[in-house]
Parts: structure tokens; C-alpha cells; sequence
């Protein structure tokens, strides 16, 4: 890259700083205003102190089995295994995954309504509800994937029953502001030529399964998609692709702003993120050949229009990011978690930074964080937030929330690691400061005795599951519940606890 490029992206950082800070939101802004003006710092390297204090092995209140460990303080209760029998007479499917809190009270009551998605990939049950996609037999089995509805009141479970099938490996996703969710298909299979359909897509999905089509948002792309993130008040919808180094960052603008169910399939317009005067910049790494050197460093971003939503993919990459790269837009390394909170969008590149062999892409994380122009609504600033420098201070994060008060909570889901709190995946929470400390972990060890005292013998094995990812965290819209999936054997929590002892 040429010296003028190279001092024109450090001029257009610099001045982007302080405006960057001032249009954030009141609650990101101050986790923003330290890293966003030092603009030092290599990464984290250690967990900074949790202000809920150290973890320890709690009972489940449902199964009386030490399933998590959380500080002092804290409570839960499991629902909602793989292989429950549902209020609809059918099963749970395994591989819980993404999931958000669409509504509190609604069908007249006073309960909270969730919906949960499920990463199953092909030859698998087919899930059975009147919202179906994909029902042709594919290699032995169905597409397994789609979501089910949970009702839960004070935290326990009351109902769940399916309202999408035929799908796979559907991811994050993303709740809507109208009370509704976006599930995403974390893949681009072609089943056609075995009578079925594409995949890679986007679904809506309500409470109600009545009300649940199966019909695809094709106009939002089809690639490997993660997460969703919707901003209320324009109705644009924030994507990120999941493929490694090869994912772009995506925006779709629907024609019908009517912010209602099955407004989205009118259609709209696909676009992707671009950084202003680099062209095709790299966000894969600090330094190098990439766009950004330090934590704290602001980009300023510009959105270009797609024309091909529907392309196929081509080798390993999606037809819309080569679509994105041949117009210049940016790469990042494995878009995840996305959530759009006060004035921002949070998203989460779970493999940015550098590995042991200095390859870039696959390093241990990092937290972006957009902010709209409120004067231009094709321009913004994406701002490093955070990166990980060591395993024990980020461990790959994946799924991302934000709760009700503005704290940001991370799901681990890299190789083990020694935090001296033992074995298992974690849940990460963010001080004010943008530090990530350890929140929760899971102790999922099960024996043939503990699977048979719960009544669950041959729905899964036993065994020692600390090691399977957290996923779908989401708050409810109190921030008095915490709700968390743990993706193998395929369980839901619901934690509760003194929030108001730290920023969550």
C-alpha cells in the first residue's frame, strides 16, 4: 500500500475519533470513550475482574445437578432439553443456537415469548409445523433445522411448540422490533437436484405458527449468514456472513418500511460495507495490509449497492461478497453476533487477529462496534472496540447481546482454557471500561444416573459437555433474566441475579 493511502486512512481515523464517541449512544458511549481515544492497545491479554465477583458451582433449580458455575448471588433453572416432549405432542431438536426475547405479554398475557433457533444440518428429522421451507428427503433425512417458540413466566417454562421446519443450520439471527425474528441459515447448500430447494437464507418467524409462512427474505442475500440486527428507527437490517476471510458486512434497506410482520418480503435493496477511500480493506488482523492497527482505531464506512441478492456461490465464497469485493467493500474475518442497541450496532468478528503462525483471520475476536451518520444514512464509523490477545482474556466470542441497561455479553466458543476456574465454556460480560471479564461457565458433566434420575434416558448420552458453546444469550426486557443456551446435549437457562451490582 502506498505511503499517501496509508496517510490518508490515518488522517481518516484521526478525525473520525472524537465525532466517532459523541454520536454513540448514552450506554455504549462509555464503554467507547477509553478505547476509542487511546487507540493504543494491542488486544486484551488477562479477564478483568468481574463485579459480580468469582464463579462457583450453582444447583439447577429444575434438576438439582451443578450444570453452571456463576458468582454469588445467582440462580437458574434449565428448560427445554433436546428430546422434551413439546406442548404440541412433538420433540425438542438438539443443537440449541441462536434465540431472542420477541415479546412480554403477548396472547393477553403476562408471559415472555422467546424464540430458539436450531443449527441442524441436513439428514436429521424433519421438524413438523405449519411454517415449512424445505421438506424434500435430502441424503437420508430432511432438513433439520428451524425454530420453536418458548413461554416462559418467572422463569420458568410453560409452553414450547415448533413454528418453522425445513431449514438448516439456522444460527443468531435477530428479534425484530415489531415482536417478531429473524432466523439465519448458516450455509448456501443447493438441494435441487435432489427435488429440494436453496438454502442461505433469511426467515421470519412469529410466536404463532399460524403466521409463520417458511417463505425465504431472498432479497436480504443468500450466503452463510450469522446474525441479525434491526435499527427501529430507520427499519435497516445489519447482517453479518460467516466465512472464514471471506465475509463481508451487509445492510438490506426493505421498500416496505411498514416495521410489520412480512413487511421484509416485499423485497429492498442488498448492500455492503465499504471503507471510505480503501479500497477493498482488510479487517482481518491489527497492522499489516489490514485497515485498522490498534484498538480504539475508527474507520469511516460508506454503503454500496448490490444488484445480485440471489447469486450463487462461486469456490468458497458467496455470490454476494464477490459481488461486495469486485465493488470494493471491506473483508472481514468470520462475522458473528450482531445487536443493535441506543445509537449503535454491536458485531462481533469471532476469529479476527493473528494465530500462532502470524496467519491472519484466525486470532481470538474482537467487538466492533457501528454508529450511523444521523446527517447521511449512507455513511457511518466502525470503531475496534476490543480484540483478544490471549485465550484466557477472549476465547473466540460468537453470539452477542446487549442488555437492557447497555452492558455487552459475549458467548465463548474457542478450544479450552485455563482461567482458574476450571473446564468449560464461558459467558463473557464487558465492563464500562470495554473489558471482558467471565460471567458464567458451564459445568455440564452428566452421568447415565443423572440422565435417568431426570427422566431423559435416550435422549442423549452421557458425558462431559463443558467443552459444547454457549449460544443465544438474550435478556428479557426487564434485564432480570439472563437466557442462555448450551448447544450439545441442548439445553435452555434462564439465570437470574443482583444485575445491579455491575453494568448488566
Amino acid at each position: 500500500m502506498q505511503n499517501a493511502e496509508l496517510d490518508r486512512r490515518g488522517l481518516l481515523r484521526g478525525a473520525a475519533k472524537i465525532s466517532a464517541v459523541t454520536m454513540l449512544g448514552s450506554t455504549l458511549g462509555g464503554l467507547m470513550s477509553r478505547q476509542a481515544l487511546a487507540g493504543d492497545t494491542m488486544g486484551q491479554l488477562t479477564p478483568a475482574a468481574s463485579p459480580y465477583g468469582a464463579l462457583f458451582p450453582a444447583k439447577d433449580q429444575a434438576t438439582g445437578l451443578e450444570l453452571l458455575k456463576l458468582p454469588r448471588g445467582f440462580t437458574y433453572s434449565s428448560m427445554s432439553w433436546t428430546g422434551d416432549l413439546m406442548s404440541d405432542g412433538s420433540r425438542v431438536t438438539g443443537v440449541h443456537d441462536g434465540m431472542g426475547v420477541v415479546s412480554m405479554g403477548g396472547m393477553g398475557g403476562q408471559d415472555t415469548f422467546l424464540i430458539r433457533n436450531h443449527e441442524v444440518r441436513g439428514a436429521a428429522p424433519l421438524i413438523q409445523t405449519s411454517g415449512q421451507y424445505d421438506t424434500a428427503l435430502q441424503n437420508g433425512g430432511y432438513m433439520g433445522g428451524g425454530c420453536d417458540v418458548l413461554r416462559v413466566r418467572n422463569g420458568k417454562l410453560v409452553g414450547h411448540y415448533p413454528t418453522l421446519g425445513g431449514t438448516s443450520t439456522n444460527c443468531a439471527g435477530g428479534v425484530t422490533p415489531w415482536g417478531t425474528c429473524i432466523t439465519s441459515e448458516e450455509t448456501t447448500y443447493d438441494g435441487t437436484s435432489q427435488g429440494g430447494k436453496k438454502h442461505g437464507y433469511n426467515f421470519e418467524c412469529s410466536i404463532d405458527p399460524s403466521k409463520t409462512t417458511g417463505e425465504p427474505l431472498v432479497g436480504m442475500g443468500r450466503f452463510a449468514h450469522e446474525a441479525v440486527a434491526i435499527d427501529p428507527v430507520t427499519g435497516y437490517v445489519y447482517q453479518t456472513e460467516d466465512n472464514r476471510n471471506l465475509s463481508a458486512l451487509y445492510r438490506y434497506k426493505p421498500t416496505n418500511t411498514a416495521k410489520v410482520y412480512g413487511a421484509l418480503a416485499h423485497g429492498g435493496q442488498l448492500q455492503a460495507a465499504k471503507i471510505v477511500g480503501v479500497n477493498g480493506g482488510k479487517l482481518l488482523a491489527l497492522g499489516g495490509s489490514n485497515a485498522v492497527n490498534a484498538v480504539g482505531d475508527v474507520l469511516q464506512i460508506e454503503w454500496v449497492d448490490l444488484n445480485e441478492p440471489d447469486a450463487a456461490p462461486s469456490g468458497s465464497a458467496s455470490g454476494p461478497y464477490l459481488e461486495a469485493v469486485s465493488k470494493g467493500c471491506l473483508t472481514m474475518s468470520r462475522g458473528e453476533g450482531i445487536w443493535h442497541h441506543g445509537d449503535t450496532i454491536a458485531i462481533v468478528d469471532t476469529s479476527f487477529g493473528r494465530s500462532s503462525t502470524g496467519a491472519d483471520g484466525r486470532g481470538l475476536g474482537a467487538v466492533w462496534i457501528y454508529a450511523p451518520d444521523a446527517s447521511n444514512p449512507e455513511r457511518g464509523t466502525i470503531t475496534l472496540l476490543y480484540a483478544a490477545a490471549a485465550r484466557v482474556a477472549g476465547n473466540n466470542p460468537d453470539n452477542l447481546t446487549i442488555s437492557p441497561r447497555g452492558g455487552l455479553v459475549t458467548c465463548d466458543d474457542g478450544s479450552d482454557v485455563d482461567d482458574g476456574f476450571g473446564a468449560g465454556q464461558r459467558v463473557m460480560g464487558y465492563t464500562a471500561a470495554g473489558e471482558a471479564y467471565i460471567l458464567v461457565k458451564s459445568n455440564v458433566v452428566l452421568t447415565d444416573g443423572d440422565i435417568a434420575g431426570m427422566k431423559r434416558t435416550g435422549q442423549f448420552a452421557a458425558d462431559d459437555y463443558r467443552g459444547s458453546e454457549f449460544c443465544g444469550a438474550c435478556f428479557d426486557a426487564t434485564g432480570q433474566t439472563l437466557f442462555v443456551n448450551v448447544q450439545s446435549p441442548g439445553i435452555t437457562f434462564a439465570i437470574r441475579g443482583p444485575w445491579a451490582l455491575g453494568n448488566l
